[in-house]
């Protein structure tokens, strides 16, 4: 008997006792998500990220055009791995250069028109290790191949040369154009496995390093083909017609029909007398749920049923037997429609409702079962038009009054981050608050969006240089997106027609009367500016070219490295002589020379005295935020003295403020300086009041 067995059984025979230790703390939430290929990227990165998330990826594998259709025909009974190979390449590792090669080497398609010989000969020469014979970037990413990754490749692509070989002898050779060989790997895959396609999914991720489980298909791998019916009589007999252009009439039906009657009467087929319904009907099949996203479904925290090519890439994988029944058994989840933010291909005219319709419609596989909606959704998440936008007519309409679900599980804002591609931090900060309240783990907040405020009044001549460099800041490596927010205050020459003009800049125009009489300068701008950011992050940045993007930046890096809610920019640190400086910017005007000089000073000195810190610089234009600690300071000054505020409000909360020294090139009075003596006088009245009043 071994050691581990006569262990066992001592261990066994051991009476067993009562646990007296309380329930281990949850550190995870389950997340499941429905996804394509590209559609649901950003939030796939953010999930995947988060330290708290278990995240599961279901996908349908029915794609069918160009090399990934020739594949499939290749090899009889084999889905599309074109979704997999996308979505394994957004999940694997890439922290060691062995791991973003071989997601490079995956990646590289053969050229178009490419032979097969030609393409046999680089697939010999990586299975041999002949980097000399191979195109110098497939050379490059092979050669930093680890062993492990490079005897996992060559076992994958001997099996499909041999494969290949052997089809050879049957008058059969496969088209190499454009393909991918990333689904070349896959194929030889699915050989070593047996022509098992959930099992060809399981092995593929883990030459790749993504963890098990994490990507399932969602059916048990019968080889199905993806046609749609439109409501003009239109029929796309193959899902890349589906995904491709097409005519603004509707997509009513789907049909996932079966290999013998697809190959045999539809593809290459002319249409019959009586149309391709009957046929199309008679082909039709349920597939089955593969067990372990049954699995998934079942133990799910929340379940998301994710944005992008819906005809293609979700609403096929609804149609699978028991999807429906297994998430409305699961009573406990969060369970989110997340919207399209703009028009795809196959939806050219679909609004939110039909959305949700046929949503609801394919999960019931089309009337063959009856789950209510309020077991399969709990939340809808609905895109909204940002004001300003000048792309308005690609977004997809929402109309309340004909939702035909509860208009209280709408959720709708602005979900994106960029032009028609959803923010997957929005769409972590949702699970949270649907989490929050019943789940014993607090989610850690994602900071992932900076807003940067500009406030702008008569700035033309200095506007477009300032917007250009902002818009050309990267903020990635931070792991923050931006958005740039030009606030006029009332312009009267082209200042707002140039922040129209720069593309990704949003301009938020003085508009009314009613907002006209109620603001009156930049604390105003400022808080309308608030009011309307979407970050975590919130930056104020002139406009008018004083101070450098740069320094920005470097006051934005600092907010997460230090833990610091608010950073100054200090112009003060790297001043020579101040007294020429303000010379020269107030040129002759010596009321405004002592006033500035001084005035500052006695800012600094004033605060230090009242809330007993020493600011440098209160009145710096490039100010960094934590988000929701500048809303909820409520600001309320209309002028120049929302300086003076928020030091203040921050000082009475005892928050630590961090200055960092910023570059500063002022203009002169001439040039058009617009600070003034009353300005500073409402600065210092602001610091007594709030201090009399705490």
């Amino acid at each position: 008997m071994s050691v581990d067995t006569v262990e066992a059984s001592q261990a066994a025979s051991i009476p067993a006792q009562a646990s007296t230790a309380p329930p281990a703390k949850r550190t995870k939430i389950k997340v499941v998500l429905f996804s394509g290929g590209s559609g649901t990227h950003s939030i796939t990165e953010v999930l995947r990220q988060h330290p708290q998330i278990d995240l599961r990826i279901l996908i349908n594998a029915y794609d069918d055009g160009h090399s990934t259709g020739r594949l499939r025909r290749f090899f009889p009974g084999m889905l599309g791995p074109s979704d997999v190979r996308k979505n394994v390449s957004r999940l694997m590792p890439v922290t060691e250069r062995c791991q973003r090669s071989l997601k490079t080497l995956s990646d590289i398609r053969l050229p178009i028109g490419a032979t097969p010989q030609y393409a046999l000969n680089i697939l010999d020469a990586i299975c041999t290790g002949d980097l000399s014979a191979l195109p110098q970037p497939i050379a490059e990413t092979c050669g930093q191949l680890d062993f492990r990754q490079w005897r996992i490749l060559n076992l994958f692509l001997q099996s499909f040369l041999l494969y290949h070989r052997q089809q050879l002898t049957l008058g059969r050779a496969f088209d190499f154009t454009d393909c991918a060989l990333g689904n070349l790997i896959f194929a030889g895959c699915y050989v070593c496995e047996q022509f098992d396609f959930n099992a060809t999914v399981r092995a593929f991720c883990a030459l790749y390093e993504v963890p098990a489980n994490c990507l399932v298909n969602i059916t048990q791998g019968e080889n199905l083909f993806l046609v749609a019916a439109k409501e003009d009589g239109t029929v796309l007999l193959q899902e890349g017609d589906i995904v491709a252009s097409q005519s603004a009439a509707k997509i009513r039906e789907l049909f996932l029909v079966d290999q013998d009657t697809f190959l045999g009467s539809i593809e290459g087929q002319a249409e019959p007398a009586g149309g391709w319904m009957n046929v199309l009907r008679q082909g039709s099949r349920s597939p089955r749920l593969n067990p372990e996203a049954a699995a998934a479904l079942l133990e799910a925290d929340v379940i998301v049923y994710g944005p992008g090519t819906q005809h293609s890439s979700l609403f096929p994988s609804y149609l699978t037997e028991s999807v429906a029944e297994s998430i409305a058994a699961n009573k406990r989840a969060d369970k989110i429609f997340v919207g399209n933010t703009r028009r795809d291909f196959d939806i050219p005219e679909d609004d939110m409702n039909d959305l949700a319709r046929k949503f609801m419609d394919t999960m019931n596989r089309r009337g063959q079962n009856r789950v209510d909606w309020q077991d399969l959704v709990t939340q809808f998440l609905v895109q909204t038009h940002r004001e300003g936008a000048e792309t308005e007519g690609k977004f997809i309409p929402f109309r309340p009054s004909e939702f035909p679900y509860q208009l209280d599980t709408v959720r709708v804002r602005n979900w994106e981050s960029s032009a028609g591609r959803h923010s997957g931090g929005f769409f972590l900060d949702q699970i949270r608050q649907a989490v929050q309240s019943r789940i014993d783990l607090e989610l850690t907040e994602l900071h992932h969006l900076i807003t940067i405020i500009v406030p702008a009044l008569n700035e033309e001549k200095t506007l477009h240089q300032v917007l250009e460099s902002l818009v050309g800041l990267d903020f990635q490596s931070l792991g923050l997106s931006k958005e740039i927010l030009v606030v006029d205050g009332g312009s009267t020459d082209n200042t707002c027609q140039i922040a129209r003009s720069v593309r990704g800049v949003r301009l938020l125009e003085r508009q009314n009367a009613a907002y006209v009489k109620g603001s009156a300068g930049m604390g105003s701008a400022l808080r309308r500016g608030i009011e309307a950011a979407r970050g975590n992050y919130i930056a104020f940045f002139p406009s008018d070219g004083e101070y450098l993007v740069s320094d920005l930046f470097q006051c934005v890096a600092t907010l997460p490295k230090t833990n610091s809610k608010a950073v100054f920019g200090t112009r003060s640190v790297k001043v020579l002589d101040l007294s020429k400086e303000l010379k020269r910017i107030y040129e002759k005007s010596q009321k405004l020379y002592l006033t500035s000089k001084y005035g500052g000073m006695l800012l600094s000195v004033l605060t230090l005295l009242l809330y007993n810190r020493y600011v440098t610089d209160i009145l710096t234009s490039v100010k960094v935020f934590d988000g929701a600690l500048l809303r909820s300071l409520h600001l309320e000054s209309k002028g120049r003295e929302i300086d003076t505020e928020i030091v203040a409000k921050l000082a009475l909360r005892h928050e630590y403020l961090l200055e960092l020294p910023v570059e500063y090139a002022p203009r002169t009075r001439s040039q058009g300086k617009k600070i003034s003596v009353l300005d500073g006088l409402r600065s210092l009245l602001t610091l007594i009041r709030y201090r009399l009043a705490a």
